[in-house]
C-alpha cells in the first residue's frame, strides 16, 4: 500500500480547513490543519507535508505572501508545491492570475474560493504528479 501524500491546509476558517479536511481525507489524503501562519511554518518544519493548501489573508493580507516566498527561498523546502487559495478577488476586487503572477507570488498553482471539491483534489493530484 502506498503512502498518503500529506496535505497542509492553512486557513484561519476553521468552517473551510474542516469541510475541505473532509473532502481531502474522503480522496485518500492526510490532512494537517494549521489556522495560522506561524502554525504554518511550524507544521512544515514537523509534519514535512508533500503539499500545501495556503490561504492569502489570514492575520495580515499578505501572509500567504510571506510563506511562500519564506518556503521557497529555503532550500529544504523549496519544493513543496504550493497552492495558493483564496477569496482575496471577491473581497477586495484584485485578482492574480498563476500565469501571470506566480513567478513574483511564489506559488505552483493560484485558485478563488470558493472551490468545487472536485476541482481541488484535482489541482492537488496534478501539483503532486508534477514532482515525480
Amino acid at each position: 500500500m502506498s503512502k498518503k501524500a500529506r496535505i497542509l491546509l492553512v486557513d484561519n476558517d476553521v468552517d473551510f480547513i474542516d469541510l475541505n479536511k473532509a473532502v481531502l481525507e474522503n480522496n485518500g489524503f492526510e490532512v494537517v490543519p494549521a489556522f495560522s501562519g506561524q502554525e504554518a511554518m511550524d507544521a512544515v518544519r514537523f509534519e514535512q507535508p508533500d503539499l500545501i493548501v495556503l490561504d492569502l489573508m489570514m492575520e495580515k493580507h499578505d501572509t500567504g505572501f510571506v510563506i511562500a516566498k519564506a518556503l521557497k527561498a529555503d532550500p529544504v523546502y523549496r519544493n513543496i508545491p504550493i497552492l495558493l487559495l483564496t477569496a482575496v478577488g471577491s473581497e477586495t476586487g484584485v485578482d492574480f492570475s498563476q500565469d501571470l503572477d506566480g513567478y513574483w507570488m511564489k506559488t505552483d498553482d493560484y485558485a478563488n474560493k470558493p472551490l468545487l471539491p472536485e476541482e481541488l483534489v484535482k489541482r492537488i493530484n496534478d501539483l503532486l504528479s508534477r514532482g515525480k
